[in-house]
C-alpha cells in the first residue's frame, strides 16, 4: 500500500512538470478570458422593499434559476440554478425573511434566506396523481409569525409550516381528475376554499379547516357547455371562466355553499367578435381582461355578477397583478406599445378613469413586445406614492422602469443560446491620425514604464492597480478589426427568443443585436422557433466587396414537419439582408464543402418527406452541385425506432415541388437495432472543418502507424431498454452499453465493443482517428472514460525508407469508403471522478498542436486534459523508447489536476455546450462555453511555442540591450587605454 501511494505521488510530480496547466496569477484574470452571469427569462417576481437596507427583487426564470437582484443597479446578489428537471412553479415571500419556491410540479417546497440565499429548509410533497400545482402564502402583517403555506400538487393539498418546513396536514381529493384553479383564504380566517374543475364540465368547491385540514363542506355543480380551464378570480367568492367553445363568459358564484352560473356571450360585449377569446392572466378585484381577434377588452364585474365593458384597447397590452399600496386601495399596471416607445399607466383598482401614473418610455425596437410586467410601489420624500415596473421583454431581457426612465436593463436572453458560429472582423484600414499615434505612443511608454517598475518590484499598490487596469482596457484586445494572430473575432449566437447577438471575443461586449422578424409570432407563423445559425458567406480578406453573413434557420412551429424559415444577416452591421419562408419543412441541415463565385456556401436541406433542397437557389450553385452529385451521402437517426439509415441522391423531384433545386433521395443502407435489447442514446461524428496535420504517427522504436482518417465515420452508443433511464434504474445484470463505429457511406460497422454492467448517459467526442466517451459502470459504481483509436492497416507496409525515397508506396492513393477498409483498433478504459455534461476537443489552424479534451463537469466547470492521458498504449511500466515518445505510465483512474480547470474558480452555471475555434496562431485555440452563464478564454495546449507572451517586457529587453551596448563600449574604451599603456612601456 505504501509503495502504491509513493508511486502515485511520483506520477503526480511527473505530471506537474510534463503536463501543461492553465493556472494564472491574480492580476492576469480577465486578460484573455471573460465571464458573464445571467438568469434567463423571468417567470415570477416578488419585491422585498419594506425593510431598511438593500432593496431587492426576487425572481424565478425559465432556466430554473432563482435569484435576488439589486433593485438599484440590477446586479445579482445571489442566485441558485436548479436542475433541468426541477422547473419552478411559483415563488413568494413568507415571514418577511424567507423566499418560498415550489418546483417539480408541486413536489418540492424550499425556503431560502433572503439576505444571503442559503436554503433554510426543504420539504418533499407526495400525492396520488400528477396535477397542476399551486402555491399560496398568506399575507400576514406580523413578520415573524409562523404562518402555514398552502400547496396544491400531485392531487393533494398540503399545509406546511413556514418556520420549519414540516407538513402540518394533508388532504387528498377523491377525484383523480380534479384540477385546482384557486386556493382562497380570507384574512385571519380559519377556512380555506379550494375551487377547481373535475373533467371539463364539473365545478367543485371544497371548504377546509385551515388549522387541522378537516373537510367542512364539499359542493359541486355541472355546466353542459364545459370549461376552457382559464380562470380569473374577481372577488372572494366569484370567478370568471370561458366555456369550452371560448365564446361565452361564465360568472361563477360560490357563496354560502351555493354555486350559480351566469352566462354572457362575448359577442354581446365585444362587437365584431369572431373566433375564440382568451382570458388574460391577472389578479384584479372586480375586473378582468379578455383578448379577442380585434382588441383587448377590460370588463368589470358587479356584485350581482353583471359584466360591463370599461375600456377597449387595440394595441398589444400587458397587465400586472393587483398591488395593495395603502388601506383598501389597489393599483395595477397597464403597458401598451407605441411606435418607438411603450406607455405605462398605473390605474386604481375601483376607478378605471383615474391614472395614478402615466408615463411614456423610449424603448429599443430590438427588444420586441412586452411579455410580462410586475409592479412595486414606494413612498416618495413628499409622502406620496410612487411606482416602479419590472418588465420582461420578448427577447427575454429584463428592464426596470421608474419615473419615465429605464433605470437598468439586463440581456438575459443570452442565458438560452441554441446556436453558435463565428465571424471574422474587418481588416484594419491604413491611415491613422498623428494625434492618435502620439496618444498611443504616450500610452505605450507609460505602460512599459509601469511594467519595468513592476518587474523590478518598485511598483506601489496604485501602480499594480494601474497595470491591471491598463491590461483590462487594452485597445488591442477590444479593437473592431482583425489581428494577425486571429484572436479577435465575433461570436454570433442565436437565442431561444429568436434574437441574434454578436459578442466580441476580446471583452465579451455586445457589438450588435437583432431580433429577427422572421422568428417572431405572426399570422403566417404562430409559434416560430430557431434551429441553428450557420456561416453563409465568408469573403476572403483580399476581396472585401461583400461583408460576411450568416444563415439563420427556423421553423414556423416546434414540430419537425412545420414549414422552414430562412434569414440572412450581415455580421458586420447586424442588419437583416433578407428573409423568407420555405415551402417545405426542415428536418436536417447539411452545410456542404462547396462555395460559389460569391463565396456563398452551399447548403442541403432535407425535409420530413425525404426530399433534398439546395440553397442558394442559383444556376451556378446547381452546376457546382451536379459535379459532386454522386459523392454526396448523409445519414439519419431514428432513435425511437432504433434505426440508422444512409441516404444518397437521385434525380430531380417529381410532382408539385418539381424544380431544379429539389432532388429525390434514395436509401443506400440501414442498420436496425433490436428493440428488445438495444436503444440508441448517443450519436456523434467528426467536425467537418477539423484540420489534420499528418496521417502518420511515429511510435516507439521508430515504428509508424497510419491513422484511419475519414469524415464519414459515425459513433453510435446503445443501451439495453431497462438501462435507458437514470443511473441505477437497472441492475448490472440487466444493463449493457454497446458502442459502434459505422461508415456512413456504406453502412459497414468497422468496430463494435460491449460494456457489460454499464449504462448512460453517454457523452463522446470524435477527433481525427480517435473517440473518447464517458459513461457509468454499475459494477464498479464509478464513472468511466474509454478511448478507441482506429488505424489503417492498408498502409502498414509503408515503413521502408527506400520505398518512400523511390516512391513505391501508396500514401498518395486516395481513401475511399467504397472499398472495404483494413482497420485495426486499440482501446483502453479509465475510471473518472466526475459526471459530465459536455465533451469537446481543442482545434487549431493546422492541427499540429497537441490535442486537449475539454470536459464540462457536473460542477459547471471546464476541465482540460491532455490527450496523452487517453492513449490506449499506456502501460504500467513503459519502455525507455515509450517514455521518450511521451507515453505516461498506466493508472486505473484519470488524475484531476486543479490547475487544469480552464474556468479557474469560476462556474458556468447550467453548462450546456463548449465550442472551440482555431486562431490563426497555430499554438492557440479559442474556447467559448455557454449555459446560463457565458465564459470565453484562449488556450495554448502546447504552450505558446510560436510567439512571445503578451506580458513580455519589451522595455526590459531594450534596457538590457542598452546596458549591454554600454558595457561593450566601456570595456572597449578600457581595453584601448590598457593597450596604449602597454605600448608606452
Amino acid at each position: 500500500m505504501a509503495m502504491a501511494i509513493r508511486s502515485l505521488l511520483i506520477f503526480l510530480c511527473i505530471l506537474s512538470i510534463t503536463v501543461p496547466t492553465f493556472s494564472l496569477y491574480e492580476d492576469q484574470a480577465g486578460l484573455v478570458d471573460w465571464h458573464q452571469k445571467y438568469i434567463g427569462k423571468v417567470k415570477h417576481a416578488v419585491f422585498q422593499t419594506q425593510k431598511t437596507g438593500r432593496k431587492r427583487v426576487l425572481v424565478s426564470t425559465e432556466e430554473n434559476v432563482i435569484a435576488s437582484l439589486d433593485l438599484r443597479h440590477g446586479e445579482i446578489f445571489w442566485r441558485h440554478v436548479l436542475g433541468t428537471n426541477d422547473a419552478i412553479d411559483g415563488i413568494d415571500i413568507a415571514m418577511g425573511k424567507y423566499l418560498i419556491t415550489l418546483s417539480s410540479e408541486g413536489s418540492i417546497l424550499r425556503a431560502w434566506n433572503l439576505p444571503d440565499g442559503q436554503m433554510w429548509w426543504e420539504s418533499f410533497l407526495q400525492g396520488p396523481s400528477d396535477s397542476k400545482s399551486f402555491l399560496f402564502v398568506s399575507t400576514s402583517t406580523k413578520v415573524d409569525k409562523d404562518n402555514t403555506i398552502l400547496v396544491f400538487g400531485k392531487g393533494s393539498l398540503h399545509a406546511i409550516s413556514s418556520m420549519h418546513g414540516e407538513i402540518v396536514w394533508k388532504v387528498d381529493f377523491p377525484a383523480e381528475s380534479f384540477e385546482v384553479q384557486e386556493v382562497i383564504q380570507h384574512h385571519d380566517s380559519n377556512t380555506v376554499y379550494v375551487v377547481g374543475f373535475v373533467g371539463f364540465s364539473q365545478f367543485d368547491v371544497y371548504q377546509i379547516n385551515a388549522k387541522n385540514g378537516e373537510l367542512i363542506k364539499h359542493d359541486s355543480a355541472a355546466f353542459d357547455g364545459g370549461f376552457s380551464g382559464e380562470v380569473s378570480l374577481v372577488s372572494k367568492a366569484k370567478l370568471v371562466v370561458l366555456d369550452a367553445a371560448r365564446s361565452t363568459l361564465l360568472t361563477i358564484s360560490f357563496q354560502k355553499g351555493e354555486i350559480s352560473f351566469q352566462k354572457t356571450y362575448v359577442s354581446d360585449l365585444v362587437k365584431d367578435f369572431s373566433g375564440m377569446a382568451v382570458i388574460l392572466p391577472s389578479k384584479l378585484t372586480g375586473l378582468f381582461a379578455v383578448k379577442t381577434n380585434t382588441a383587448t377588452t377590460f370588463i368589470s364585474v358587479s356584485s350581482e355578477g353583471q359584466l360591463e365593458v370599461v375600456d377597449k384597447i387595440n394595441h398589444a397590452t400587458v397587465i400586472s397583478d393587483a398591488l395593495s399600496f395603502s388601506e383598501d386601495r389597489q393599483a395595477f399596471a397597464l403597458v401598451q406599445h407605441g411606435d418607438n416607445d411603450i406607455h405605462l399607466n398605473v390605474k386604481q383598482g375601483h376607478d378605471w378613469n383615474s391614472d395614478l401614473l402615466k408615463e411614456r418610455v423610449k424603448l429599443n425596437q430590438q427588444r420586441g413586445f412586452v411579455h410580462k410586467v410586475f409592479m412595486n410601489n414606494y413612498v416618495r420624500t413628499d409622502k406620496s406614492h410612487g411606482f416602479r415596473a419590472l418588465i420582461v421583454m420578448e427577447d427575454h431581457s429584463l428592464l426596470l422602469l421608474q419615473q419615465g426612465e429605464i433605470v437598468w436593463s439586463r440581456e438575459d436572453g443570452l442565458a438560452s443560446i441554441i446556436g453558435v458560429t463565428t465571424s471574422e472582423l474587418p481588416v484594419e484600414k491604413k491611415g491613422v491620425s498623428v494625434a492618435k499615434v502620439e496618444q498611443n505612443l504616450f500610452e505605450w511608454l507609460k505602460g512599459h514604464m509601469l511594467k519595468v517598475k513592476g518587474t523590478l518590484m518598485l511598483a506601489s499598490a496604485e501602480d499594480v492597480a494601474a497595470i491591471q487596469d491598463m491590461r483590462l482596457r487594452s485597445s488591442e484586445k477590444s479593437k473592431m478589426t482583425r489581428d494577425h494572430n486571429g484572436f479577435r473575432k465575433l461570436l454570433i449566437v442565436l437565442t431561444k427568443s429568436g434574437k441574434l447577438f454578436a459578442l466580441h471575443t476580446g471583452d465579451g461586449r455586445i457589438v450588435w443585436s437583432l431580433l429577427l422578424n422572421s422568428l417572431r409570432q405572426s399570422e403566417a407563423c404562430e409559434n416560430p422557433t430557431g434551429i441553428n445559425v450557420y456561416q453563409w458567406q465568408v469573403p476572403h480578406h483580399h476581396a472585401m466587396n461583400e461583408n460576411p453573413s450568416v444563415l439563420v434557420v427556423g421553423r414556423c412551429k416546434p414540430s419537425s414537419d412545420a414549414p422552414g424559415i430562412f434569414s440572412f444577416v450581415d455580421t458586420y452591421t447586424g442588419k437583416e439582408l433578407k428573409s423568407f419562408g420555405l415551402d417545405h419543412s426542415v428536418a436536417q441541415v447539411i452545410p456542404l464543402p462547396f462555395t460559389d463565385s460569391t463565396e456563398q456556401r452551399l447548403h442541403l436541406l432535407i425535409d420530413t418527406s425525404g426530399q433534398a433542397h439546395l440553397y442558394p437557389r442559383a444556376p451556378e450553385a446547381v452546376a457546382i452541385f451536379q459535379l459532386e452529385f454522386s459523392n454526396i451521402y448523409w445519414y439519419s437517426v431514428e432513435a425511437d425506432n432504433g434505426v440508422i439509415k444512409g441516404h444518397g441522391l437521385k434525380s430531380n423531384c417529381d410532382g408539385e415541388v418539381a424544380n431544379n433545386y429539389c432532388f429525390g433521395t434514395r436509401e443506400v443502407w440501414s442498420i436496425v437495432f433490436p428493440s428488445e435489447s438495444e436503444k440508441i442514446i448517443t450519436t456523434i461524428t467528426r467536425n467537418s472543418n477539423e484540420a489534420v496535420h499528418t496521417q502518420a504517427k511515429v511510435v516507439a522504436d521508430q515504428d509508424v502507424m497510419y491513422k484511419y482518417i475519414s469524415k464519414n465515420l459515425l459513433f453510435v452508443a446503445t443501451v439495453s431498454p431497462k438501462a435507458s433511464g437514470d443511473i441505477g434504474s437497472a441492475t448490472p445484470e440487466e444493463s449493457h452499453l454497446v458502442v459502434y463505429v459505422v461508415d456512413t457511406v456504406t453502412g459497414r460497422i468497422l468496430h463494435r465493443m460491449n460494456h457489460h454492467g454499464s449504462q448512460g448517459p453517454v457523452h463522446a467526442v470524435f477527433s481525427e482517428n480517435w473517440i473518447v466517451y464517458h459513461y457509468f459502470n454499475l459494477r464498479a459504481h464509478r464513472y468511466e472514460m474509454t478511448v478507441i483509436e482506429i488505424y489503417d492497416q492498408s498502409r502498414a507496409d509503408n515503413k521502408d525508407v527506400w520505398k518512400l525515397v523511390l516512391g513505391k508506396h501508396n500514401l498518395t492513393s486516395p481513401m475511399s469508403s467504397y472499398s472495404r477498409p483494413e482497420v485495426t483498433t486499440k482501446s483502453q478504459s479509465y475510471y473518472f471522478t466526475h459526471s459530465v455534461k459536455a465533451i469537446t476537443v481543442t482545434s487549431t489552424a493546422k492541427g499540429i498542436t497537441s490535442k486537449h479534451l475539454l470536459i464540462g463537469t457536473i460542477g459547471d466547470q471546464v476541465l482540460a486534459m491532455d490527450k496523452r492521458f487517453f492513449d490506449p498504449r499506456r502501460s504500467v511500466n513503459p519502455t525507455q523508447s515509450e517514455k521518450e515518445e511521451g507515453i505516461l505510465p498506466l493508472t486505473d483512474s484519470l488524475p484531476i489536476i486543479p490547475q487544469s480547470y480552464v474556468t479557474h474558480a469560476r462556474k458556468v452555471e447550467g453548462l450546456r455546450g463548449i465550442v472551440t475555434v482555431p486562431a490563426k496562431l497555430e499554438s492557440a485555440t479559442l474556447v467559448f462555453t455557454y449555459g446560463v452563464d457565458l465564459f470565453f478564454t484562449r488556450l495554448a495546449p502546447s504552450r505558446t511555442y510560436d510567439s512571445l507572451t503578451e506580458d513580455f517586457s519589451y522595455a526590459l529587453l531594450l534596457i538590457t540591450i542598452f546596458v549591454l551596448l554600454a558595457a561593450i563600449f566601456v570595456t572597449w574604451v578600457l581595453s584601448e587605454k590598457k593597450d596604449l599603456r602597454d605600448k608606452w612601456r
